[in-house]
């Protein structure tokens, strides 16, 4: 059996298996870097309904909605924060078909 280990390193750039992952949160239009660790925090919140978790009540989140492609993964928790993994070392304005899901998932 084999066994497969996640340990957040706290850098922006990761390299996995020789593929170099980026990843970056959305914030006043604009991307920012940040850390896997950082990103990690985000997308777990994001999975859980807001409202509820102000009531203390763990539900899942109906509005979360994502996207993934071959060079990238991105994902938006209906609210506010959007969250955007790169592979290959790419930036954000190099991934195609971004904007367009900014515009369908973030009104």
């Amino acid at each position: 059996m084999i066994k497969h280990h996640h340990t957040l390193t706290d850098q922006h750039r990761v390299v996995v298996r020789g593929v170099a992952l980026r990843f970056f949160l959305r914030t006043d239009d604009t991307w920012s870097p940040v850390t896997d660790t950082e990103f990690h925090q985000r997308l777990e919140e994001g999975l859980f309904d807001p409202d509820a978790l102000r009531h203390d009540v763990l539900c899942p989140n109906t509005k979360r909605v994502e996207l993934d492609r071959d060079d990238y993964w991105v994902w938006y928790d209906g609210s506010r924060t959007v969250g955007l993994c790169t592979f290959y070392g790419l930036a954000p304005e190099q991934c195609s078909g971004v904007p367009e899901f900014m515009t369908q998932a973030v009104r």
